[in-house]
């Protein structure tokens, strides 16, 4: 087996489930519930196969929860896939072009083993949702929730993520995004240190996000507990996103989270960001 294999062979181990001695360590770094994502993929998994949609005549009638419809609007727009048919979206770069910040092995587990994980689970999920729907089974749907938000956060989340990333990229934003930062934060060091300390205190797994607010015109630092969608837990339009559940960094940086979000800011696609911001300000009429 090739060294790189075995590299991947064991972090997915890893991943899979913690020692007791990592969990010691993660809870010295205010990661106390942190938990592996690929055993999170697996239990959604296995709470989607668990929902039992009714035969048509036996379900209760009420309101689908609007998150549903929302989630995968979302999806869309970014992604233009319409629900169900969900894929793995390229990487516009190659796994090692983030390097040495982002190793290739670490790139090359999470784009194609875990983002993919999300995919597959948000694609049973929106099988059962249309199992419930011809039933007219209300309360599956709503039971869907859940694994919907999860998976498609994860699918909508790494998208974002991957494309806020390229080689040869970091140092400060120029351009409309760059105004933003100096309007809302006082300086881009003000904004860099608000950001960072948001997300290396994010609270087990989760994420650290810049987005835009419509009604105020601002842009806001926010973060996320595991894949919750940024739109629909903040109402703001994601701009920059950083991954801080540990499959994202541990290989790399052990339990040094702080150390993994200080490199982040080598390989931050400012363009792309301020392309985000000027069409989120565009379609909000500003």
């Amino acid at each position: 087996m090739a060294e790189k294999d075995l590299d991947i062979a064991a972090l997915e181990k890893k991943l899979a489930e913690l020692s007791g001695i990592e969990v010691d360590q993660i809870k010295k770094n205010q990661l106390a519930n942190a938990s592996s994502e690929a055993r999170a993929i697996r239990e959604m998994a296995e709470y989607v196969d668990g929902i039992q949609v009714k035969q048509a005549g036996q379900a209760v009638s009420g309101q689908v929860n609007p998150q549903v419809a929302a989630m995968f609007a979302y999806i869309k727009a970014e992604l233009g896939e319409e629900r169900g048919a969900h894929s793995l979206p390229p990487l516009q770069y190659d796994y090692g072009a983030l390097e040495p910040h982002i190793s290739a092995t670490i790139m090359q587990i999470h784009h194609t083993k875990h983002h993919q994980g999300y995919i597959n689970n948000l694609k049973a999920a929106s099988e059962k949702l249309v199992e419930a729907e011809k039933a007219s089974d209300i309360a599956a749907m709503n039971s869907l929730l859940p694994a919907i938000k999860f998976n498609g956060g994860g699918h909508l989340n790494h998208t974002i993520f991957w494309t806020n990333m390229a080689p040869n990229a970091g140092g400060e934003p120029t351009g409309a995004i760059a105004e933003a930062i100096k309007k809302d934060y006082g300086s881009f060091q003000s904004f860099k240190e608000k950001f960072s300390g948001a997300s290396v205190g994010v609270k087990g797994s989760g994420w650290g996000w810049l987005g835009y607010c419509p009604k105020d015109d601002k842009v806001a630092i926010a973060t996320c507990q595991n894949q919750d969608p940024l739109q629909i837990t903040h109402g703001l339009v994601p701009l920059l996103g950083l991954d801080v559940w540990e499959h994202a960094y541990y290989l790399q940086y052990k339990n040094l989270r702080a150390d993994y979000v200080k490199a982040f800011f080598n390989v931050i696609n400012w363009a792309n960001v301020n392309q985000r911001y000027e069409a989120a300000r565009k379609a909000a009429g500003h």
